[in-house]
């Protein structure tokens, strides 16, 4: 099966960079990605591969580095080298999106605190008591204080708990895909199917996906799941190979009959 035809060549920018990064550094280590993304479409993937390397230098944080990196070494069959890389994609995809909405909650809590001053700036043009500041009604904490705490809590907690729906929805799909494919080739099928299932449950019109999960079920000998993949994959338009298609068909006449529901 060739690993070329089933990779996606995306282009993933992220906005504007968290607070503590440097624009200008993140700016270099985009074009870099940017030039990688290029040279592998143009199936130049050593130099691709230097120019990713050279992003995740300038930029460890910039998680599309490490997913062109990976595709990359996936093109030349050298799963086992993507396999670490794919682990940290993952890692910085949820940490930029939890740097991401840290910085939203702070331009907010700002955003608010402003328009509060303002508001107590008209009351006192109006010779109103002030809403907040000295001599107002004390409150306890503000409510943007404790917006953010239970937003800190919340970040917190998906983070130790990693495969939230909301964490997992911030990784794109490929990253897994290309998981699943570099375990299935380096034998840990287990953790290739794993790897595969979340990418479909992200993206549940990746066909070659589907066709992969196909293959691997029906390597761990369970053809009725194999049978279900496949005919998820070709609804997609993925054509399997014909020798598959055999050894699916003689499996399923040997196999017992699934319990009626």
């Amino acid at each position: 099966m060739r690993v070329g035809s089933f990779l996606v060549a995306s282009l993933s920018f992220f906005g504007s960079p968290a607070q503590g990064q440097d624009p200008s550094r993140l700016a270099l280590a985009r074009s870099q990605v940017l030039a990688g993304q290029k040279l592998t479409q143009a199936g130049e993937l050593t130099k691709a591969e230097e120019a990713f390397r050279k992003a995740t230098q300038l930029a460890p944080e910039l998680p599309p580095a490490y997913l062109g990196l990976a595709r990359v070494l996936c093109l030349q069959n050298r799963f086992a080298e993507a396999i670490p890389v794919l682990e940290e994609a993952q890692k910085r995809y949820v940490r930029w999106q939890q740097e991401a909405s840290l910085a939203e909650l702070a331009t907010r809590q700002e955003a608010a605190n402003r328009a509060r001053q303002f508001a107590d700036l008209m009351r006192l043009q109006q010779g109103k008591t002030p809403a907040t500041g000295a001599g107002a009604r004390p409150t306890g904490l503000s409510p943007m204080t404790n917006l953010a705490r239970a937003r800190m809590a919340t970040e917190e907690f998906l983070a130790r708990q990693r495969w939230q729906v909301e964490t997992l929805a911030g990784i794109p799909a490929e990253v897994f895909y290309l998981a699943g494919l570099a375990r299935l080739r380096t034998g840990d099928r287990t953790g290739g199917i794993r790897d595969l299932l979340l990418c479909v449950a992200l993206d549940a019109k990746n066909g070659p996906a589907y066709y992969n999960l196909a293959v691997a079920y029906l390597a761990a000998g369970d053809p009725w799941a194999a049978k279900e993949n496949l005919e998820q994959a070709q609804e997609l338009g993925v054509k399997p190979h014909p020798q598959f298609l055999q050894d699916l068909e003689q499996a399923l006449a040997q196999a017992p009959p699934l319990p009626r529901e």
